[in-house]
């Protein structure tokens, strides 16, 4: 078990930089706990962090830090929900799918249901949006997130949702970019209108090195 600990204490700074973060955005949660949660997770993820090891510095920094934040945002989230007396169940999450299926509507001030909407599978009815997804509740929740972007990211949105076949290649020479550039820039303007919906939704990543999880998708595949 020291040996381990060991292994970790690299990363302690790190553990203190984003329980740090998460106490302005948490208040309710302890930084001590917050650690300690972080902790458990290199307990409980041993074969990820030795996968991990063999990586380049900054590739296997970027995988943990990034788990060590799923981790959190799991915990803050129940701390909150225990705190303020809700139940974790009657949150909807606003998946960057269903943003993407309402903003041509918004863009052009319709307010009829978008027809991908049908693609995503979702059942609409009159009631909150956690019981009865009340697709215009959903609308007006996205479209007040997109009004609250600069100009300039609304510009972005404009240009990838006004029209249903929007080539890559060219809204790259609009945006003054490559068709890879222009695929950058509307994917951070769309995690900008999850974050400004609450977020994404807490993620708990399983232990598995990438050769299991690629054996567990090809079982499922079959």
């Amino acid at each position: 078990m020291k040996h381990e600990i060991d292994e970790w204490l690299p990363y302690k700074e790190m553990m203190i930089r984003i329980a740090s973060d998460f106490k302005k955005r948490y208040p309710m949660v302890e930084v001590d706990d917050l650690q300690q949660e972080m902790y458990l997770w290199f307990v409980s993820h041993p074969k990820k962090f030795k996968e991990w090891m063999s990586l380049e510095e900054k590739d296997k920094d970027k995988l943990i830090a990034k788990s060590l934040r799923n981790h959190c945002i799991t915990y803050c989230e129940k701390e909150k929900a225990r705190i303020v007396g809700y139940d974790l169940a009657d949150l909807y999450y606003y998946d960057v799918s269903v943003v993407e299926a309402f903003l041509p509507t918004i863009i052009a001030e319709s307010y009829e249901m978008p027809s991908k909407i049908k693609d995503l599978n979702l059942k609409f009815g009159n009631g909150e949006i956690s019981d009865g997804m009340n697709w215009l509740a959903l609308r007006s929740d996205i479209a007040k997130s997109y009004y609250k972007l600069s100009e300039s990211k609304q510009r972005i949105l404009r240009l990838r949702f006004a029209s249903e076949h929007a080539d890559w290649a060219k809204l790259g020479e609009e945006m003054g970019t490559s068709a890879d550039g222009a695929r950058m820039k509307v994917q951070r303007v769309l995690a900008s209108i999850v974050q400004n919906l609450g977020g994404w939704r807490p993620y708990r990543d399983q232990d598995t090195t990438l050769e299991e999880a690629n054996a567990s998708a090809t079982e499922a595949e079959d």
